[in-house]
């Protein structure tokens, strides 16, 4: 049976892990931390998911505490995605551990990075790392990026035609039709990836097929409208209409975002809803092979109908969860490692394509005509590099 095992109802915020074991003084404040975690009272969110709660630095004893402390909070939200206010938690309690002992932080917990670590493996339950893909994302998160990245390259390209072309901005109908366009083939890009991190694979290759229906249109389109000027725009109007959408990507709620995606939780309780997305989940946020995903299905499925009776939540718990479960382990990094790789050798195309435009009428006196082939030459080189250190397959992961 897959790692996890069948026969244990898992509760659906079950996670694996208790305290801090390093120093009684973490260990100490767990009670507190579970209660105010039960009762629901342990945080409250601002809309970009992460602690509204003020919280004020505490007063290090010693200068190198405190930058131990900004080390230890950087490396936990960057590399482990904590859940809210953990790290404010985590460093009252050194700070009352440090302030006791009279010894610094560095002696009592070790490196920042290791510490964060030991966090991460103790404090982060499963059912907080079962909403997120390999990359920490949850699929609100992944919507709310593209959103973003879709209107900072507005904002971009209005202060460039602002520089190069003046104040005013002519618009015609072909660029008009073409912009809007194109902006929502990449909104159903971003909605893809986010129907991927939510194992909603049939969504995901529909909103794809969307976005490629929507680029063939934009081509119908701008070569059938007719050209002219339309009307003028300021340039920073356009410019502040772009960067409405970067402040939406940065502000907007992330799990109310991610329900958009994930759809319904009274849904899973259906069986064959709940195998569906284990499969999608498997294949989608954890990188794992269409035909180990699906094995691992079809074993729960044969589980259940030799054990009729509860059904696959209730004997395994949310689907999300449970797929974490199957893919933890050291296939994991391999997984993850081909996904980026693959990431970038789709970008392969593009950036020769913008190569070739500079390269074939360079303009001496233009930044791009330099920055663009150096900073080509430098992401080539760390893809090669990244190339020669891909462990060759053993398995199917």
């Amino acid at each position: 049976m897959p790692a996890g095992g069948p026969h244990r109802p898992v509760d659906d915020d079950e996670g694996e892990h208790g305290t801090v074991t390093r120093k009684q003084h973490t260990k100490e404040r767990e009670p507190a931390r579970r209660s105010a975690e039960e009762d629901g009272t342990a945080q409250r969110t601002d809309p970009r998911g992460r602690t509204a709660r003020e919280t004020s630095e505490p007063a290090w004893p010693r200068p190198e505490d405190g930058q131990w402390a900004a080390g230890f909070r950087l490396r936990l939200l960057l590399r482990h995605d904590p859940p809210d206010g953990l790290d404010d938690q985590v460093l009252a309690e050194v700070h009352e551990a440090v302030t006791d002992s009279g010894r610094s932080a560095h002696e009592l917990f070790g490196d920042p990075g290791d510490f964060a670590a030991q966090i991460a493996a103790e404090r982060i339950g499963d059912a907080h790392r079962g909403r997120r893909d390999m990359e920490g994302l949850t699929p609100g998160q992944v919507f709310l990026g593209a959103l973003t990245v879709l209107g900072a390259l507005g904002v971009f390209f209005a202060l460039r035609g602002w520089f190069t072309g003046g104040l005013w901005l002519t618009v015609e109908w072909p660029g008009l039709v073409g912009v809007g366009l194109i902006g929502c083939a990449a909104l159903l890009v971003g909605a893809a990836f986010a129907l991927r991190t939510a194992g909603r694979p049939r969504g995901m290759w529909t909103a794809l097929g969307g976005a490629v229906a929507t680029v063939a249109l934009t081509g119908l389109a701008v070569s059938a409208l007719p050209d002219g000027p339309l009307f003028r725009v300021p340039a920073p109007a356009v410019a502040v209409l772009a960067a409405l959408a970067v402040v939406a990507g940065w502000r907007l709620p992330e799990e109310p975002v991610s329900r958009w995606f994930t759809g319904r939780e009274a849904a899973q309780e259906d069986d064959e809803v709940w195998l569906r997305r284990l499969e999608g989940t498997l294949r989608g946020a954890h990188g794992m092979d269409r035909a180990r995903a699906r094995a691992h299905a079809d074993e729960v499925r044969a589980h259940l109908a030799a054990a009729p009776g509860a059904g696959a939540r209730a004997q395994f718990g949310p689907a999300p969860v449970y797929a974490l479960r199957l893919a933890d382990g050291p296939g994991a990094a391999r997984r993850s490692a081909r996904r980026k790789l693959r990431a970038d050798l789709l970008c392969v195309p593009l950036v020769a394509v913008a190569l070739w435009d500079v390269l074939d009428d360079p303009d001496p006196g233009s930044p791009t005509t330099w920055l663009l082939p150096a900073a080509a030459l430098l992401w080539a080189w760390s893809l090669w590099t990244r190339l020669r250190r891909e462990p060759r397959r053993s398995g199917r992961g």
